[in-house]
Parts: structure tokens; C-alpha cells; sequence
């Protein structure tokens, strides 16, 4: 505690130093824009700053970066909600019930909500960061291969609840989606399914797959648009009574905040998962909760919600084992502690004891990077919203353009813009045949997570599955994840009578 008020006072003096506010608000500009675009999520936005940095000074540059992930989070929810087109992996699930929000008139409120919701994740996040560090650092060492394993498969079972009406259609995807997944190097070795081709020897890139699954069949039904008039256009009193998001519309959202944030936490501390399973373990619980699950999907404020709230708090959540273990949770994190090494500070347990002011700064810093960040998201509202009012038939060679520079971008390989196309005629087909893509994108999720971590565990523990019964989180999860699928099998087969 004498620390905390022996550094408070020159932390937050560096935070509120004016070189500092504008490198924050840079950083924030910087990842709002990376962010909208398909293709730039926050660890190439992180990536593509780096040499930036090496003029900053070491809290100048940490401040910069944090605020880059901390926009690109959020800014990958504005196409996801406009336009259906996810700008990061974690908005794919701000997608199912953002977009219908836009389609029916109310872009305003379910962009009101996600920069509001965003914003409380980061704050809350931020003061558990403070608070419990050490504690969630501790969580996340707990959480090895065969946890993590377990957390695979905790996912596969929640897919049943996403398709409530025919949850058969719902694990088919997500088969498709594993089978996806398995395209190129084997963690068992040796390849598979590359057909001899050299630019399928990594595998479908993630970011190329929730493009084609979410965004390319939208555009697809865009471009179809062209042939048509539009139809009869919704009253825009109504919209504007509608759209409007108020302080007890936020009140009435504080329990979905919570919960979200505080998931989102939990899974930013343990290395591995990231945004995207910590949106989706949101979507999900929220949906538990709800006295009406079967509206999900439909366009309801705690679906954008509980995914947003999640996805920002995972940045602070993710900082903990960086900062406090050396341990980077995902490939953000690992450009933000290169950050660190490349100023000659040294993540790991002597960091909060001798790192100064440092620790703090970035405490002080996701605040006032929160605060700047529902600045810049509520005035940008304005700018966003009549992009929900293009004709679609206008707007899909523009939606497909930019999927293919997305695309293209992410890797500079066109191989991948060729992909968006492939997967994307699948994506529309399925739809068309009544499956919801949204579980292939989520197998493909699960997939490596099972497959990678269960190599580890079986190498760990000599070949036998038997830390699959002898170790209790395991066990646990494992347990969880049956009867969640049990459930949310019974529940979708009720929600289909």
C-alpha cells in the first residue's frame, strides 16, 4: 500500500504529461481505424506500430500501444454492426445481434451500446488489474494444456445454444468448421489436406474464415440488391425513438457489463484464449441468463452488450500474466512485452516490486484511454451511422472490395483474397440451406485450441489420457462442457416445437 501512494502521484504524472495524452489519443485514432478494417485486429495493428515506438520513451510507447489494442478492440465492432462485417475476430459475435439492430433502424443505439459497453469493460478490468493482479495471475498458471483442452471442448458444447431452433445444424457446422480447421500442418505431425499446395501449408488463417463465413455471404446478398428496388423503408420517427440510448437504458445493461467484464477478465489472464473465446463465453453466459434466450440473435442490447464489455476487458486481463509472469496470453500481448524488452524493462515478478511508477502508468493509462476512447466513440457515432443507410444494392461492391483488401492486407497474399471468395459462395450456400455460419466460425475457433493443447498434454504425460480423470480443473470443465451441451441441445429442440 506505502508503494501504491509512494508511485500514484509520478505515475500519474507521467500519464497526464501532454506528449503522453497525445500519443494516447494517436494510439486511439490509430486502432479505431485498424480495427474497422477486416483483417487488422489488435495484434497487427500492435505489429504494424512497433517501429513507431523506438522514439517514444518507454512509458510513452507502452501508453501508445495499450491504446492501440484497447481501440482496435472496439473499433472491429463498428463494421461487425453496419455492415455485418466483423473488423476483429472477437466482434464476429457483436455480429449476430448488432447487425440486425442496424437492419431494423437502430444502428445509433447498438453503436451507443458497444462503445458504452466497451468502455465499462475496460474500466472495471483496469481496477482488477489493480486490485488482483497477483491473484489472477495465479489463476492463469493454473491453466495448462489439459485445462486448456478442456476449455476446447467447453466451447464445442456451448455451440448448440447459437442455432436455438435446430441445434443438429448447429454442431454440423461446427464439425465443418474443425474439419476447416485441420488444413495444413498436423500437431501430430505431418500434413494434411493441402493438396499439394504450398499457400495451404499454414493452414485458412482465422481472420480470412470470419471474413467468409460472416461478411462475404452479406455482401453476396448485397450485390444481389442490385437487381431490386428497395423496399418499403421504416418510419424515421419511429427510428429516431428507437435508436436513442439513455442513461437508464445503460443502468438496465450494468448486470450484462458485469458479468461480461468479468469474464472477459478471467480470460485475459489465462494465456491462450484471447478476445474471441472470452466474446464468445460472454454471449453465452448472457444468453443463460436471459428470461428470453430465444430472442437472441434478433437484435436485442445485451447481445452487443455482453460480447463488447468482454472483448476490451480481456486487455487489461491479458496484461496480468505479461506483466506480473512474463507470459505473453496471446500475439498482442507478445508485440506489447517486446515493447518492453526493446526499453530494457524486463516483465515478470520483480516488475511490480521494482518496476517504479511504470505499473501504475498503465493502470492510470487504460483509464484515461477508456475515457478518451467514449469520447471519440460517442461523437464518431455520427459519422458511422448513415453508412447503415446505404442502399444495399450501393453498398455491396464496397463491402466486397473491402473484404478483398482485408483479405489481401493481413498478409499480403492474394491466395487469401481468393479464399474469401471460396469460402464465402460456401458461407451464402449454407445459409441459403438454413445453417448458420456463425458455429463453423466457432469450431474452426475451438479447433486448434483442442488439437494443439492436447499434443502438448499427451506429450506432457507420456501418451496416457488418464490426466483427462486425474486432473480436477480438467474434470471440471470436461464435466461442464457435457452438460452444457446436453442442455443446450434440449433447449434448442424445445425452442423448435
Amino acid at each position: 500500500m506505502q508503494d501504491f501512494f509512494t508511485n500514484a502521484l509520478p505515475a500519474l504524472g507521467l500519464v497526464l504529461d501532454p506528449v503522453s495524452l497525445i500519443l494516447i489519443v494517436a494510439g486511439l485514432l490509430v486502432g479505431i481505424c485498424m480495427g474497422i478494417l477486416p483483417g487488422f485486429g489488435g495484434a497487427q495493428a500492435l505489429a504494424l506500430m512497433f517501429p513507431f515506438t523506438f522514439l517514444m520513451s518507454a512509458e510513452g510507447a507502452v501508453l501508445f500501444m495499450v491504446a492501440v489494442y484497447s481501440a482496435a478492440e472496439y473499433g472491429g465492432s463498428i463494421p461487425a454492426i453496419l455492415i455485418r462485417t466483423p473488423g476483429t475476430a472477437a466482434a464476429a459475435m457483436t455480429v449476430l445481434d448488432g447487425f440486425p439492430m442496424a437492419k431494423s433502424g437502430r444502428a445509433r443505439r447498438a453503436l451507443m451500446i458497444s462503445i458504452s459497453s466497451s468502455v465499462f469493460g475496460g474500466v472495471l478490468s483496469s481496477f482488477v488489474f489493480l486490485v488482483a493482479a497477483t491473484a489472477l495471475a495465479w489463476i492463469g498458471l493454473q491453466f495448462g494444456p489439459s485445462e486448456m483442452f478442456a476449455v476446447g471442448v467447453f466451447g464445442l458444447a456451448i455451440i448448440g445454444s447459437f442455432v436455438g431452433r435446430d441445434p443438429t445444424k448447429g454442431f454440423i457446422g461446427a464439425c465443418l468448421g474443425l474439419l476447416l480447421s485441420t488444413v495444413g500442418n498436423s500437431g501430430f505431425g505431418g500434413m494434411r489436406f493441402d493438396f499439394g499446395q504450398p499457400y495451404l501449408a499454414e493452414g485458412i488463417p482465422l481472420v480470412v474464415m470470419i471474413i467468409s463465413m460472416l461478411a462475404a455471404p452479406e455482401a453476396f446478398r448485397m450485390l444481389g440488391e442490385l437487381r431490386r428496388k428497395g423496399g418499403e423503408q421504416p418510419d424515421p420517427a419511429r427510428i429516431d425513438r428507437e435508436s436513442r440510448f439513455t442513461w437508464r437504458d445503460f443502468l438496465a445493461l450494468l448486470p450484462t457489463n458485469l458479468r461480461g467484464s468479468l469474464i472477459g477478465t478471467v480470460i485475459g489472464a489465462v494465456p491462450g484464449p484471447g478476445p474471441t473465446v472470452g466474446s464468445l463465453l460472454a454471449y453465452n453466459e448472457e444468453r443463460r441468463w436471459s428470461k428470453r434466450p430465444e430472442a437472441f440473435g434478433t437484435g436485442l442490447d445485451e447481445g452487443v452488450a455482453a460480447p463488447e464489455s468482454a472483448n476490451n476487458a480481456v486487455v487489461a486481463g491479458a496484461l496480468v500474466p505479461a506483466l506480473a509472469l512474463g507470459v505473453p496470453g496471446s500475439g498482442a500481448i507478445a508485440v506489447l512485452m517486446g515493447v518492453l524488452i526493446n526499453k530494457g524493462i524486463v516483465p515478470g515478478p520483480t516488475l511490480f516490486s521494482e518496476g517504479g511508477p511504470l505499473v501504475l502508468a498503465v493502470f492510470f493509462g487504460l483509464l484515461v484511454c477508456n475515457a478518451l476512447l467514449l469520447v471519440l466513440g460517442v461523437f464518431g457515432v455520427r459519422l458511422f451511422v448513415p453508412i447503415s443507410r446505404v442502399p444495399a444494392g450501393l453498398l455491396g461492391p464496397f463491402v466486397l472490395l473491402l473484404l478483398m483488401i482485408g483479405a489481401y492486407a493481413f498478409d499480403n497474399n492474394v491466395v487469401h483474397s481468393v479464399m474469401v471468395l471460396a469460402l464465402g459462395a460456401l458461407g451464402y450456400c449454407l445459409e441459403r440451406f438454413g445453417f448458420s455460419t456463425v458455429p463453423v466460425i466457432l469450431g474452426f475457433v475451438m479447433g486448434p485450441i483442442i488439437e494443439q493443447n492436447l499434443n502438448r498434454a499427451l506429450v506432457i504425460h507420456t501418451g496416457d489420457v488418464g490426466f483427462l480423470f486425474t486432473r480436477p480443473i480438467t474434470l471440471v470443465i470436461l464435466g461442464l462442457a457435457v452438460l452444457t451441451a446436453v442442455l443446450g441441445y434440449r433447449r434448442g429442440r424445445a425452442y423448435g416445437k
